[in-house]
Formats: structure tokens, sequence, C-alpha cells
């Protein structure tokens, strides 16, 4: 049961053994179609992570657990599971990460040292880029880049890609990013780090 706005699981890719039993029909054909074995392991331990997670909140086994899909291809708990609980999953520099919560979140994972200002630029607005722009110390003008992008992928993976770059864009405020769209709908976001090595984005609705 989910006591909080949400949990949060993170794991190395080592410490998970990937079970091909808990994958469902069509979970087994997807991890087919991948082209290399790299990311049909990493598809494998990706839904292990996830189903083990979700089974400490729907009381059932990992094997029981069957995904819904949206449109966009978001998978989803149908109601068959009793309450509603809705999560997300990320992946990168060899961690995992699942958010869980009683509303739409969104959960994305960068290495910190991985961002190009002048390779993003195609992802921040004009007012982002001038508001990056702004930030006359190199170290924190990185940082404030990183913990946007990984803010936009959270809420782009939160809303289900129901909006654009173009719908929304932040403001930097008092130092720290915050949401500029109409109907916002109260999304909140944390920022997490695993050592020294990745950062967290979370998006939730508390």
């Amino acid at each position: 049961m989910i006591n909080k706005k949400y949990d949060l699981y993170t794991s190395a890719e080592d410490s998970i053994k990937g079970d091909l039993s808990l994958l469902d029909g069509d979970e087994r054909k997807r991890y087919k179609r991948f082209l290399t074995d790299q990311k049909r392991e990493e598809f494998l331990l990706g839904r292990t992570f996830l189903k083990h997670c979700l089974s400490k909140h729907l009381n059932v086994s990992p094997k029981q657990i069957s995904f819904s899909y949206t449109l966009n291809g978001k998978p989803y708990l149908s109601s068959i599971y009793g309450n509603e609980i809705f999560f997300n999953l990320s992946h990168s520099s060899g961690y995992f990460v699942v958010a869980v919560a009683k509303k739409e979140i969104g959960v994305d994972m960068e290495p910190i040292t991985s961002l190009d200002e002048k390779k993003l630029k195609w992802f921040l607005s004009p007012q982002e880029l001038q508001e990056v722009q702004s930030i006359s110390d190199t170290n924190k003008r990185k940082m404030a880049l990183f913990q946007l992008f990984t803010m936009k992928e959270a809420f782009i993976k939160a809303t289900d890609k129901n909006y654009l770059l173009s719908d929304f864009s932040f403001w930097f405020v008092g130092n720290e990013w915050k949401l500029q769209l109409q109907n916002q709908n109260n999304w909140t976001f944390d920022i997490k780090t695993i050592g020294n090595e990745v950062a967290i984005a979370i998006c939730y609705q508390p």
C-alpha cells in the first residue's frame, strides 16, 4: 500500500536476475523482436524488476501481473487489480528506477555528465534556452540544464506524451525550475541522485 506521495525503487542491473517466466505472451513476442542481446536483456531486466516492485503493492505474484497499453504504448494496470496504482520505469547507466503512486507519475533517469547544452537546444524553448544561458557559473548552468532535461522527460512520461514540447515550458525561479502550463493540475517535481553518477526526476500529482 502506498502511504506517501510515491514509492521509489532503484536497482543496479547486476542486482537483478532476469526471469523469462514473468513475461506474458505479448511481452515474449516483444522480447524476441529486439535485434541485439543487449536490448533483449535490458527489456527482460526492466520487466522483472518492475513486476517485482508492483507485486508488493498488488499483493499478487509477479507472474500474475500483465499490462494493458495506452495508444502511445505506455503500460498500465487494468481495473482487475483493484485500487488504481500508477507507475513508471526508467533505465540509464546500469540502473533501473520504478516509481509507484496513487496518481499519474513519470520518472526519468540520466547520467549527470552526459548532457551537452549545444545538442539539447532542440529540446528547449527559446525562453528556457535564454534562462539557461543567463546562468554565468558553468557548473550551475550544467546542473540547471540537467534538471530541466530530466524534469521535461518525466513530465512527458507522466502525461503519456499528450503535450507537445511547444505546449509547456519551465521558468527558472529562485534557483529551481517551475512548470508553466495552463491547467497544470498541480504537477510537482522532485530531483534525487544515485551517488554522483545518476540523477532522477520524478513528476507527480500530490
